[in-house]
């Protein structure tokens, strides 16, 4: 029997309204772009964002799209529970498809500039 490697790629990239974002311990960052609110760590409030930037914002999130799911199994070898995610990213799209990527062992490329992006709108 042949497998089929199927990757899902979005050619057309629609805009984000929604980001929630995980890191360290327990910290998080949930913003809302259609409202421009942010609550980082239940600290709330409204901010200003133009064009470029939020371009700029999308076009960073958009590029985890393609990343693979961090391995929650890292030594296939041995047979012992999931490792806890150390960062998760998930988003939704205009058209309110959900984007979810994770991780457990260290945080993907730039991951941080997102979060320092995230936490210095104003």
């Amino acid at each position: 029997m042949a497998e089929l490697d199927v990757k899902k790629m979005v050619n057309n990239k629609p805009g984000i309204k929604r980001v929630e974002i995980e890191y360290k311990d327990m910290n998080y960052i949930i913003i809302n772009l259609e409202e421009n609110v942010i609550d980082v760590n239940g600290a709330l409030w409204e901010f200003k964002i133009t064009k470029e930037d939020r371009d700029k914002l999308e076009e960073m999130l958009w590029t985890y799209e393609e990343l693979d799911e961090y391995d929650y199994w890292p030594d296939k070898s041995k047979d012992h529970a999931p490792m806890s995610p150390i960062w998760r990213l998930a988003f939704y799209d205009e058209f309110d498809t959900y984007y979810h990527k994770s991780g457990t062992l260290k945080y993907p490329d730039n991951f941080m500039d997102i979060v320092n992006f995230l936490k210095n709108l104003k």
